[in-house]
């Protein structure tokens, strides 16, 4: 989850790519983000033309029609899956309210807004098999949309990946709110793992000195990776020319450096707070 100027779908791809790659990791990749950013990043052809995806997915499970999970995987390498969506991911949130509505009237209950996260949430349980992945990787929006709050509730560890300017600040005050009313509401513990620096611009000054700040005023509350990621061209041209990660297209680039210094000292972190 990060500030959408901080193309936090690239680090979502590029992280996943590492811990498959140089890690040996199996990996499942959800993109909850309407932009499907990362899904087009990840695949030739954006839209499946079977219709399985996860919003259909979603579908089916209320319909209470048959699913084979394994249908809407989409198998990357030996080591990365995928389930695509499409950009009516966002249509989710529409269907599941008229749902409960429904439901409501029929059950003689009423349901609450939060049943739409719990839903989705069950979906994912009870569908992904925790012997089948090590990791599964969720790219959202940092907004209080339906899918961005399921993410945050659903997950183990969030990672949050902001640009150094001063809207960041605001984010992160946002957000901040945004987690302790979803504690309160779904009696559950969202932790942040930690925090990546996204284009940072070593040249400018400006830069240098918010991200100091940032540094300064949340150094306590968060992990924040000491290693930023440089705003430079090869992260956009490994995706965009090559459909590989950027330690692969550019295995000597600066960037490439930045990524596997930032993703090793994430690594780190993750695994003394799993241990």
């Amino acid at each position: 989850m990060g500030d959408p100027k901080a193309s936090s779908y690239e680090l979502c791809y590029n992280y996943g790519w590492y811990l498959a790659q140089k890690r040996n990791k199996r990996v499942l990749f959800l993109d909850f983000d309407p932009q499907v950013n990362l899904v087009q990043a990840l695949q030739k052809r954006l839209f499946p033309r079977n219709g399985h995806n996860l919003e259909n997915l979603v579908v089916n499970y209320i319909k209470k029609n048959d699913i084979n999970f394994r249908d809407y995987i989409v198998k990357i390498n030996d080591n990365i899956d995928l389930i695509p969506s499409t950009n009516n991911i966002s249509l989710v949130e529409e269907y599941l309210t008229d749902f409960l509505i429904k439901r409501t009237y029929a059950d003689n209950k009423p349901y609450q807004a939060l049943d739409r996260n719990l839903l989705i949430k069950e979906i994912l349980e009870n569908n992904i098999d925790q012997d089948d992945y090590d990791y599964v990787i969720i790219d959202s929006q940092p907004n209080y949309s339906l899918l961005s709050t399921t993410s945050l509730v659903y997950a183990k560890n969030v990672i949050l990946v902001l640009r150094p300017e001063y809207f960041s600040f605001i984010d992160v005050n946002y957000l901040n709110r945004i987690i302790k009313n979803l504690e309160d509401k779904f009696e559950v513990k969202i932790n942040i793992a930690c925090v990546i620096i996204n284009a940072y611009e070593k040249r400018k000054r400006t830069t240098e000195k918010i991200a100091e700040r940032f540094v300064a005023k949340y150094g306590d509350m968060f992990h924040i990776i000491k290693q930023k990621v440089r705003f430079l061209s090869c992260y956009q041209l490994s995706i965009s020319m090559d459909k590989n990660p950027v330690f692969i297209s550019f295995p000597d680039s600066e960037a490439s450096q930045d990524l596997l210094k930032a993703f090793h000292e994430t690594d780190e972190i993750i695994d003394r707070l799993d241990s």
